[in-house]
């Protein structure tokens, strides 16, 4: 009678009380001391597919929210569940680029503020207007946190308030700039006045052309990305256009202690009259970004 044992070489039944085969000469006892390795596929095969789907599962809503935070969200769900999954198409990357641009020219009317000239655009400029941005003098999310330093931001919102010479995409942005001395009919340049007729403003908020001020220098800056294409004169090359002040005009017949308020907030803000051209986003959608990965700080 057989105990109900079969050879695992041959497959013949062993009688009772036998441990090697005597078809084949497959040892039981080696057999159950010393098993046989399960290969991967056979692990898989018997059942660790389902390991691999669960942990699939699981890692797909965290790679996805780890884009989120890049990202943003969409304008309605199918546009956000499509970023996380595929990217933003460079939407990221545009409005660092824009609003970078934008605190370059706030750290330039600073420093015309405070040195009372025009600021440098040449050599290592990025350098010398630095400590004039709107981090280092506001706090690094002037809306939420005021009088924090800019080395207290996450990278991720760093990248929106610093001022580098480069755009969102990691290439150099193209500076021109042109003085605009206060004996020159201002309002009457062709250039000039294109860009007035254009139209500018003095705020996230606010559209304003300046009021070229006889007694005060004024200089037109210039900031070009090349945008997603890598290259300057084509159709998605990203452009701000920005009129700042060489200075700033005291009026002798007010008293020392309001002009130096009307200093002290001049300085604050920094504020330059200017034009984004050549983006589908604005600067608000830039500022929602920098708050939205500050909310998910990791």
């Amino acid at each position: 009678m057989s105990n109900g044992i079969f050879c695992g070489g041959c497959g013949e039944p062993l009688p009772d009380g036998t441990t090697i085969c005597r078809h084949c000469g497959w040892d039981l006892t080696t057999a159950v001391t010393h098993p046989p390795r399960v290969s991967l596929w056979s692990a898989v095969r018997a059942g660790g597919w389902r390991l691999l789907l669960f942990g699939a599962l699981l890692a797909l809503p965290l790679l996805g929210f780890a884009r989120f935070r890049t990202t943003g969200p969409g304008p309605d769900l199918a546009t956000t569940l499509r970023w996380m999954a595929l990217g933003d198409g460079g939407r990221a990357a545009e409005l660092v680029t824009i609003h970078r641009a934008h605190e370059i020219g706030s750290a330039a009317a600073r420093y015309a503020v405070r040195e009372l000239e025009v600021p440098p655009f040449d050599g290592d400029w990025q350098r010398v207007l630095a400590p004039y941005a709107t981090m280092w003098v506001r706090g690094w999310m002037p809306l939420l946190f005021y009088g924090a330093t800019t080395e207290m931001a996450p990278r991720s919102v760093r990248e929106f308030f610093d001022v580098r010479s480069d755009d969102g995409w990691g290439r150099p942005y193209r500076v021109e700039t042109r003085a605009l001395p206060r004996d020159e009919d201002r309002a009457g340049d062709e250039q000039v006045a294109a860009d007035l007729i254009a139209g500018l403003q003095v705020s996230f908020f606010k559209l304003q052309n300046p009021e070229f001020d006889r007694d005060t220098d004024w200089m037109r800056l210039e900031i070009v990305s090349s945008g997603r294409d890598g290259s300057f004169d084509t159709d998605d090359d990203l452009r701000m256009v920005s009129y700042i002040p060489a200075g700033f005009t005291l009026r002798l017949t007010r008293r020392p202690e309001d002009l130096q308020l009307q200093m002290e907030a001049a300085y604050t803000r920094g504020r330059h009259h200017f034009r984004i051209e050549g983006s589908r986003w604005d600067l608000i959608d830039a500022r929602l970004l920098a708050e939205h990965r500050l909310e998910y700080l990791p």
